[in-house]
């Protein structure tokens, strides 16, 4: 698989809306997370959101030879996951299904924690196995454990200091 990791800008990431809403509805339909296409739109709708009003809204994409979007991550800096001090969220880490398992998502991973601003990080995931025991061997450790909302499923606050 030939690929190249590049910064996505949120301008770019929004000319790409209809890539990133079919590469969510691909990712998000299967094991663990089994979502309806339109979480896929809340996800896209949320990220695009959260891109356009940050100054610190980080991006990396996964593209193939010409151009099409494999895989991206994206964060930024945000009280939501502490409740007072700011750190930096990895807010999405999706890679298509056909990608997935072959190292692509730590890739992006360790991109986007690269080029985001110093500091702790957080992110928040599916309590279950396939995607805590991926992130805690990627340096990142269970903070808390949440039910959002009116969510049925059971939610993990991970942290990892950089």
């Amino acid at each position: 698989m030939t690929y190249r990791l590049a910064p996505l800008g949120a301008e770019e990431l929004a000319a790409r809306r209809d890539e990133l809403l079919a590469l969510c509805a691909q990712a998000f339909c299967g094991e663990p997370w089994h979502e309806p296409p339109l979480g896929a739109v809340r996800t896209v709708d949320r990220l695009l959101g959260s891109a356009a009003g940050r100054d610190d809204f980080t991006a990396v994409a996964a593209l193939d030879a010409e151009g099409a979007l494999l895989g991206f991550s994206a964060g930024w800096s945000d009280t939501v996951l502490t409740g007072d001090a700011r750190a930096f969220e990895l807010a999405e880490l999706v890679v298509a299904p056909g990608h997935q398992g072959r190292g692509l998502g730590r890739r992006l991973h360790d991109a986007l924690l690269g080029a985001a601003v110093p500091g702790p990080a957080l992110l928040m995931t599916l309590d279950v196995p396939a995607l805590t025991d991926r992130y805690t061997a990627w340096g990142w450790t269970v903070a808390d454990r949440r039910r959002p909302g009116a969510e049925q499923r059971a939610y993990v606050v991970m942290r990892r200091e950089r």
